[in-house]
């Protein structure tokens, strides 16, 4: 009876643990951000008196200042602290602060990307370099390659729709020019995307994953197609019957000649190869007149785990912000969108705190079994 009563004792006793041990939570491991930034040009480490061509945006001091002239008229809040070309430690803020908004631009100084400009930083006991994207990267074909599949996955439904010569449509004609377009960006890129700006960088150490957030414009599509319903006539004169007279509507506004042609911005923004541009521009101007915004972020090289990787997404989250450098007579979308990155870098399976709690019960269920037998007699 006494062997009966431990028996019934252990046993209950261990599965109070295991119940316990069951309903605790694992424990929560936050992510980690980068720290001991340092940054570079071409792998070369910047000092004070030499700049890094990097500028970076953040929330000035005091109180709140917000702008509804954006996108959709939403009251956001502007990143009023933009003078910041070179300055290390305004960038190095914008990357500590756990805030996807606030970011840094790389290679800031202009369109044509021709140096690897960027940052090195710990993440934990991991190192990362994330830099801007020179036409060398793209020569291999990889990037190339991958971008042209994400962004046929991304829009290939809508490029199917918009009809071409011959009964074919969009969708069919880049993939009849894929090898084409893939050889023609592996060997002059795409500039315009290469300068990216770096809002948030975050590692999990228990799931592996890397999270890179980058700041562009939730709507792209005024890069490519003229939006514009009206503009404001800047002529000061015109010819009318073969002659010069004042215009009568000099600096009023008139409906704009060139509504849903080619942007202002498109020769910035073009990709440089006629096929990709007609592509791009065709989709651009149904995704606007079907109220549909078109998404496509720049591109940052990310080395992780000696591992080169390049982060991008076709599909962004409204950051609630805007630019307080914008031209606000044609720009309604700068840094108003967050384009999220996230690759897994697997390491080896560790079981959670919880989990081995719960093993080191079993097994020492198994060795008061092996006891109480010892010293149970009949």
């Amino acid at each position: 009876m006494t062997a009966y009563i431990k028996k019934i004792l252990i046993g209950t006793s261990v599965a109070a643990s295991m119940s316990a041990i069951a309903t605790t939570p694992a424990f929560a491991i936050s992510l980690t951000r980068p720290t001991n930034i340092q940054f570079t040009t071409n792998g070369v480490a910047n000092t004070s008196a030499n700049k890094p061509n990097i500028n970076s945006w953040n929330y000035a001091p005091g109180a709140p200042v917000y702008d509804n002239t954006g996108i959709g008229g939403v009251n956001r809040r502007v990143l009023n602290d933009y003078n910041n070309y070179g300055n290390i430690d305004k960038a190095t803020a914008a990357l500590t602060d756990s805030d996807s908004t606030t970011n840094v631009e790389l290679f800031t100084s202009g369109e044509k990307v021709t140096d690897h400009v960027g940052f090195t930083a710990s993440l934990g006991k991991k190192t990362i370099k994330i830099e801007s994207v020179t036409k060398a990267d793209w020569a291999d074909g990889t990037l190339a390659t991958g971008w042209l599949t994400g962004f046929r996955d991304a829009y290939g439904g809508l490029l199917s729709t918009i009809p071409t010569s011959g009964g074919s449509n969009l969708l069919k004609d880049l993939n009849s020019n894929f090898n084409t377009l893939v050889s023609y960006l592996s060997t002059n890129g795409f500039n315009a995307a290469g300068d990216p700006n770096i809002g948030d960088v975050a590692y999990n150490q228990q799931t592996g994953d890397l999270k890179l957030d980058l700041v562009g414009h939730i709507d792209v599509t005024s890069g490519y197609v003229d939006t514009r319903t009206t503009i404001v006539d800047t002529r000061p004169t015109i010819v009318k019957n073969g002659k010069t007279v004042a215009n009568p509507t000099y600096n009023k506004s008139i409906p704009n000649p060139n509504y849903l042609g080619l942007s202002p911005d498109f020769a910035r923004n073009s990709t440089g190869n006629t096929i990709l541009d007609l592509v791009v521009y065709s989709l651009a101007k149904t995704a606007f007149l079907q109220h549909k915004p078109l998404q496509l972020s720049e591109i940052a090289k990310v080395t992780f785990n000696n591992e080169v990787s390049y982060a991008y997404s076709f599909a962004a989250i409204d950051s609630g912000a805007i630019a307080g450098d914008r031209n606000k007579v044609t720009d309604t979308t700068s840094h108003t969108g967050i384009y999220s990155w996230t690759k897994n870098y697997q390491t080896a399976s560790v079981p959670e705190p919880s989990a081995l709690l719960g093993l080191m019960a079993v097994g020492g269920l198994v060795v008061v079994r092996r006891k109480v037998r010892k010293n149970v007699s009949f």
